[in-house]
């Protein structure tokens, strides 16, 4: 790590007073066209002295996005482990092939003051929804992914030409999975008129499910075919199509279709002794192939591996085929030598239409570190390794393993301290998060404030709605046997009661170079569930550390403690402390009416002033707005809100704003129990059309453990006419 600038230090510690101050104060703004935008008092954009994105890549069978984000000064992030410190943030957009960048949304991490002499490799995911696929016959689905990583400020959504303060951009090609031929069959004929009684609603909904099934395994592909892509005299490209057979019989000589591949190869004019250099001297090959990327997502706890793919061949297959796999062993040195933490892949294909910086993959596996992790406060460190391999597993054990084809990339990971509360060694439940909410960032009276678990929502007094996921672990258990159980109490409940509605949890299951990917279904064993992590030969973990997704029958201040035993015990061996939560399922209630003229549904001309009434109710307000649409007809007028209860400033638009500005749409911020009052559209400049006013408001909670707002809408229509008419 290099030493840290004392007067960049004095910028990062006041970065939130200097853009109060001027939100251009470090001129990171320009490319933005704003109106009106200050001058920068001083030029910082896109400084990586402190931190950079590194790698960026994609996983298409399980549609996640991950990006590698090296640490490098010992301080300069707002304080040491016992603080909140600061945030790193990565948002990610796609571009599907038009030009227009689609953003996917944000994840983050927090950075602490840890004086470490070495860089640190943090990784983050997210998983995404991609808006584009197609059969796995026709034209490949290859996206450009911009990300981009900002220190401390969040990248706003949907500007994709914002420029960072500290951080910077970073622009891959991926790729996204296919359906398989027979699912784009059956969609191409729900398409044509044979299906023309089905109601749209339904037809959707046929896609939909259609869309989401299990992918058929496909067949590998023939030897001939790959030999085929082959240009004559490339024994490299010769040695990479053959070597997965050669390989296979070279681990299991009794394996027949092996042998017959290669037995037909003399008729095809390859000499298999040829490659007897390649096979017995493996040297680091990364033509085809290279890891450039290794870090650890600290709040999922997996190790993460980017790769970068290079050619548009020699790979096994197409995307119809089988294909071939990258294989990544991962390692970690605790300070005593390497230690074997399993190994996982990511599934490539031949894809001819390849780019010219090539294609980016990720892949992950999870670990379990608590054994190395120290007391609250104390931040521990480890090397990690990775070892990428292309068609074979690495060997397990062997952290010097030199593959065929691939390479090894090294770099430095944080270990996060044990949570607080939690002593080294002794067997201690405990909840790491409520709805997404690090217990942490939940006040006594049940509301979240801050960055959730992976940084994809800012909460703000934010009450919880709907599913409501419980997350937390047993610290150093004392067996593979033990079971759980949830106890949650309700404001009209007297005492705790023992939540037991059956879930299904995803588990990851790593037994040597194998990683395995189930659902399992939880189900209670009177009050008690089954504990499935595990260590040892076999490890297990379950995605998200999910105890119970809890859905509450009342309102109000919840709390919920966990409660752990031996499978079939009569005395539970310990109980975590309770953590509190409020409950709101109650949507806001608005309304929107048109009171001038010929008022809701009314008729009214070009040129008129109309006017009305707007209101939203709710206990956890947070914004409510105005809009007109058809929005393309509209843009000419102009929208405001006249009157405001309780009294607030009232937005104003901009003289002389244009469509762009949202002439057409009003929005006010709320931090109480609602808002009512006036607003007023002139139509001076507006088309001639069928209009709604229509009113949208939201409010603070967290639903469903993943986005903040429940929502509700309502809207009048008019119509507006030409003076003449």
């Amino acid at each position: 790590m290099k030493k840290t600038d004392d007067k960049e230090l004095a910028f990062r510690r006041n970065l939130k007073l200097h853009l109060i101050s001027n939100p251009n104060y470090f001129g990171n703004l320009k490319d933005l066209d704003l109106p009106d935008l200050p001058d920068p008092k001083v030029k910082i954009v896109g400084n990586t002295n402190f931190e950079e994105l590194t790698c960026v890549g994609h996983n298409p069978a399980s549609d996640i996005l991950a990006a590698i984000v090296e640490i490098k000064r010992p301080n300069g992030y707002s304080g040491d482990s016992c603080t909140d410190g600061s945030r790193e943030y990565v948002r990610f957009y796609l571009d599907y092939g038009d030009g227009t960048w689609i953003d996917h949304g944000l994840a983050s991490f927090d950075a602490h003051d840890l004086g470490f002499d070495e860089d640190l490799c943090y990784a983050v995911s997210l998983r995404i929804d991609p808006k584009k696929r197609r059969c796995c016959d026709r034209k490949p689905v290859l996206p450009r992914v911009l990300a981009i990583l900002s220190w401390n400020v969040a990248p706003p959504p949907n500007a994709p030409a914002w420029a960072p303060i500290w951080g910077n951009r970073l622009v891959r090609d991926i790729q996204i999975a296919p359906r398989h031929s027979f699912l784009c069959t059956l969609i191409d004929v729900l398409d044509g008129p044979c299906i023309e009684k089905l109601t749209p609603h339904a037809l959707a909904m046929l896609k939909e499910q259609l869309a989401s099934m299990d992918i058929p395994k496909a067949p590998p592909a023939p030897l001939e075919k790959l030999l085929k892509k082959v240009e004559k005299g490339d024994r490299l490209g010769q040695m990479r199509a053959v070597y997965p057979q050669v390989m296979k019989l070279a681990s299991d000589n009794t394996d027949i279709a092996a042998a017959q591949a290669l037995a037909a190869l003399p008729k095809l004019g390859i000499d298999l002794s040829k490659f007897d250099d390649f096979i017995l001297k493996p040297n680091f090959n990364t033509t085809y192939e290279e890891l450039h990327c290794v870090g650890l997502d600290r709040d999922a706890e997996n190790l993460h591996g980017v790769i970068e793919i290079k050619r548009k061949a020699g790979y096994a297959g197409d995307l119809c085929d089988d294909g071939s796999r990258e294989y990544i062993a991962f390692y970690l040195d605790f300070g005593s030598g390497w230690e074997y933490q399993g190994t996982t892949f990511v599934d490539v294909h031949d894809i001819d239409e390849i780019p010219d910086g090539g294609l980016w993959y990720q892949a992950q596996l999870p670990v379990n570190l608590e054994k190395h992790k120290k007391e609250w406060c104390k931040a521990g460190k480890a090397r990690i390794r990775g070892i990428l391999s292309w068609a074979s597993p690495p060997p397990a054990n062997q952290p010097n393993h030199v593959p065929h084809w691939g390479n090894r990339e090294d770099c430095r990971i944080e270990l996060r301290p044990l949570p607080r509360g939690v002593p080294e060694g002794e067997l201690t439940p405990f909840i790491e998060s409520i709805g997404s909410m690090p217990v942490d960032r939940i006040n006594a009276l049940g509301f979240a404030n801050g960055d959730n678990i992976g940084g994809t929502l800012t909460a703000d007094e934010s009450p919880f709605g709907g599913v409501i996921r419980i997350a937390g672990q047993v610290a150093f258990p004392s067996s593979n046997n033990l079971e759980y159980r949830v106890m949650v109490k309700g404001p009209s409940d007297a005492v705790h009661k023992p939540w037991t509605k059956s879930f299904d949890v995803t588990v990851f299951t790593v037994i040597g170079p194998f990683l395995s990917i189930s659902t399992v279904n939880q189900v209670a064993n009177g009050d008690w569930f089954e504990y499935i992590p595990q260590a040892g030969p076999v490890f297990r973990s379950v995605a998200g550390n999910l105890l119970a997704p809890f859905t509450a029958a009342e309102e109000g201040l919840h709390s919920v403690y966990i409660e752990v035993r031996e499978a079939g015990g009569a005395v539970p061996l310990a109980g975590s402390s309770p953590e509190h939560f409020f409950i709101d399922n109650t949507r806001p209630v608005v309304d929107v009416e048109i009171t001038s003229g010929a008022g809701n549904c009314g008729k009214f001309t070009i040129g008129d002033q109309i006017t009305g009434t707007f209101s939203m109710a709710d206990l956890h307000s947070r914004s409510l707005s105005l809009s007109v649409t058809p929005q393309a007809e509209a843009s000419g007028g102009l929208l405001a809100f006249t009157s405001r209860a309780p009294a607030a400033p009232l937005p104003v638009p901009a003289p002389g704003a244009t469509a762009s500005n949202s002439l057409s749409h009003a929005a006010l911020t709320l931090d109480t129990t609602g808002a009512s009052g006036t607003w007023s559209l002139d139509t001076t400049a507006m088309d001639p059309c069928g209009y709604n006013i229509r009113i949208h408001g939201e409010d603070r909670t967290i639903v469903n453990s993943g986005f903040i707002g429940w929502e509700a809408t309502d809207i009048e229509g008019f119509c507006l006419d030409n003076p003449e008419a």
